[in-house]
């Protein structure tokens, strides 16, 4: 359904282009891998207006010709992006013949074969009140957007059992893509580990294991050098020279997850940023201890609290909670899980999830050196007498 969801966003906001230029502020959106987002940021005085105009992006097809070639122009600036082309191709991996495995933004093949009644299909099907959330953020008067929404949105269709049984669960496989191009002037890896979707009780210490990993950035503003910062991970990754670049990364969704890193290194040293990645994932299992977790409650809660500094991700944050557990979970709610946590909970979670797991990867570049799937899967866990 990827292109299909894409195209509809697409086309609708193609659509609605003059409207939206009338409007002032701002009207965008995005596809997720379990959502399609319409985002306006507008003055106060022109809430009601927004809202009536996100209700109309909902129900319109739109010029499907002029929203091809805008998606077509996406595909290829994605394929320069080795990040996004590596991300695309760990979820391949990880969901083999599986929708989750898909690429959100298709291709230019599936792409073109699509007509506006392929759309209209897919939004009378998908485009319902059962699957739509509306929020808002910063200044507005509930009662009024209350009332502006219900305006929008209150002819939507109610969904139905038989739309929502046609959700294929994604079953996640271990393998590996790899794609060697020595053009690329690095080495640029990803792997997962496959994890539980948003109702997991391991939620949480999944988020902690992320930030006691850590990341590191050197184009960001004021980067502490690796080997001088808090996690275990990055100060290896730094005495060694294994890594330029790495982040952890923590994706969830409906009824799975991935937990794993995404690795930027020297074409020499793609075995030596494997091991130092997997030695410090495994020992979450065997050796987090106390103060580890206490700092981690603590970046994990300022983290979160910048993540929520602006009213679009608020409102999109409210979006996402509605959707995905059905009410609104406020930060103190969150904050409080946090506490709860403990080192065992680390250590049982790494271990349900990491030690001795199959995983998922994808490479490309100049990744000459990146051992094969067997040598990785070995140093999943850890031989202890």
């Amino acid at each position: 359904l990827f292109p299909y969801t894409t195209l509809f966003r697409s086309a609708a906001l193609k659509a609605k282009s003059a409207e939206i230029a009338a409007l002032g502020g701002q009207v965008t959106g995005y596809t997720s891998r379990e959502h399609v987002v319409f985002e306006a940021k507008v003055l106060k005085e022109n809430v009601a207006a927004a809202t009536s105009l996100l209700g109309g992006l909902l129900t319109t097809v739109g010029d499907v010709a002029a929203a091809k070639g805008s998606i077509e122009c996406a595909i290829a600036g994605a394929a320069e992006a080795p990040e996004q082309v590596i991300m695309e191709h760990l979820h391949d991996a990880a969901y083999l013949d599986s929708a989750m495995g898909k690429s959100v933004l298709g291709s230019a093949e599936t792409v073109a074969s699509l007509q506006a009644d392929d759309v209209t299909a897919f939004m009378a099907q998908n485009v319902t009140a059962g699957r739509t959330t509306i929020t808002a953020a910063g200044a507005v008067d509930p009662a009024a957007f209350s009332a502006a929404a219900e305006a929008a949105l209150g002819s939507l269709p109610a969904t139905t059992g038989a739309v929502e049984n046609v959700m294929e669960p994604a079953g996640f496989t271990g393998s590996d893509i790899r794609m060697r191009l020595d053009s690329i002037p690095a080495a640029h890896i990803a792997f997962a580990f496959q994890t539980e979707g948003h109702g997991s009780k391991y939620a949480v210490p999944l988020m902690m294991m992320e930030t006691l990993l850590g990341d590191f950035d050197p184009s960001s503003t004021g980067a502490i050098a690796m080997n001088n910062k808090t996690s275990k991970l990055a100060i290896d990754m730094g005495e060694q020279g294994a890594a330029t670049a790495f982040k952890t990364f923590n994706l969830t969704y409906k009824d799975t997850g991935l937990f794993g890193a995404y690795l930027t290194c020297a074409d020499n040293k793609a075995e030596d940023a494997m091991w130092y990645t997997l030695h410090n994932m495994v020992r979450l299992a065997h050796k987090t201890t106390d103060g580890e977790v206490e700092y981690a409650k603590v970046a994990l809660k300022a983290k979160l609290v910048a993540e929520l500094g602006t009213n679009s991700v608020v409102a999109g944050d409210l979006a996402g909670s509605l959707s995905n557990y059905g009410r609104a979970v406020s930060l103190a709610e969150t904050f409080a899980r946090v506490d709860a946590v403990t080192a065992a909970d680390i250590r049982e979670t790494a271990s349900k999830f990491i030690n001795d797991e199959d995983h998922a990867l994808a490479g490309i570049g100049q990744i000459f050196e990146l051992p094969d799937y067997n040598w990785i899967r070995r140093r999943s866990y850890w031989l202890r007498y």
